[in-house]
């Protein structure tokens, strides 16, 4: 970053303000990520507070067109499916990386900003993905991009992801899809008034678009800023997995993902926005599938970085 002259863009006094009243939380649940925001602040020879205030308050702002498409199916092996809808614009900043980190699980994602992630895979067997819901209230807290990397970091199984997931006074509304290698899965609804928990109830999927879904956070949602076709998305992809008796495999996946009929693979020209990446995750085989672009048209290929240095961490420890 430092020798392709990566420069901060403008930190304003609001964001500085934000991002101090979430640094408190961020230290309570997932104090390493600042360690690693103060690493690359120093390898690029910027201001760590700059990148600190920029970091911890990113999505405060308003993105209101933001929209994404996840489910998750049990049958016939765990299996999750997201595709990444923003402006065009953000391409350039997209990205896949593998992470590993000394004392946590190392893990393959995606996300358009550096050490943050927006889903992913880890060596546990945990998969995730997140959607940005607009509600009527931000407070400071944790925002999705630590989120999405703290669970892959931190957690083995869906059942610790769900427990550390409850524990975070969050800073936006987001749905946080998750599946293990056992087939568990579930969506956690959160937002800084409440988080809810919504488990699988039409048959071994799951799915989250744009909008919450618990009767709990439905009057948290900021209903004028919903996308517009999260609703259709919700219910189309609902339709073709019942179609299918609930189970997905790769193909269907990839159909899925590729749908218009629904708009889940988004094409919207009048905003430039549209499907920037499309991420299938196998959590059993540890698997992640990537179409760079919209997947109507761009061939997935198989990431295999986290289980080729699996396997050479593996053969160290024997």
């Amino acid at each position: 970053m430092k020798r392709v002259g990566y420069r901060m863009p403008r930190i304003s006094e609001e964001m500085r303000r934000f991002a101090k009243g979430c640094e408190v939380e961020v230290k309570r649940v997932f104090p390493e990520i600042l360690e690693e925001l103060q690493g690359l602040a120093d390898g690029c020879e910027i201001s760590y507070e700059d990148l600190k205030a920029f970091f911890l308050s990113l999505d405060s702002g308003e993105h209101e067109h933001e929209s994404c498409s996840i489910f998750a199916s049990s049958s016939p092996q765990p299996i999750l499916g997201r595709n990444h809808d923003f402006y065009y614009a953000y391409k350039k900043y997209a990205q896949t990386c593998l992470t590993m980190p000394r004392d946590a699980y190392w893990s393959l994602g995606n996300s358009t900003i550096f050490i943050g992630k927006e889903d992913g895979i880890n060596e546990a067997g945990v998969a995730i993905g997140v959607s940005v819901i607009r509600i009527k209230e931000i407070r400071p807290g944790v925002n999705w991009f630590i989120a999405v990397r703290a669970v892959l970091d931190k957690c083995s199984n869906v059942s610790e992801a769900k427990k550390f997931l409850l524990n975070i006074k969050f800073s936006t509304g987001n749905n946080y899809l998750l599946i293990d290698e056992s087939g568990d899965m579930a969506v956690v609804e959160a937002s800084p008034q409440r988080v809810r928990v919504r488990e699988k109830f039409e048959g071994d999927f799951l799915i989250a678009t744009n909008h919450f879904i618990h009767p709990d956070m439905k009057d948290i949602e900021n209903i004028k800023e919903r996308p517009p076709t999260s609703m259709m998305r919700y219910e189309r992809i609902k339709e073709i997995i019942k179609l299918n008796n609930g189970k997905v495999d790769i193909e269907l996946a990839k159909k899925i993902l590729s749908d218009h009929k629904g708009s889940v693979c988004s094409h919207v020209k009048t905003i430039k926005l549209g499907t920037l990446w499309s991420f299938i995750a196998l959590p059993r085989e540890r698997k992640a599938l990537i179409a760079e672009g919209h997947p109507c048209k761009t061939h997935y290929k198989e990431d295999k970085r986290l289980k080729q240095m699996l396997i050479k961490k593996w053969r160290r420890k024997l």
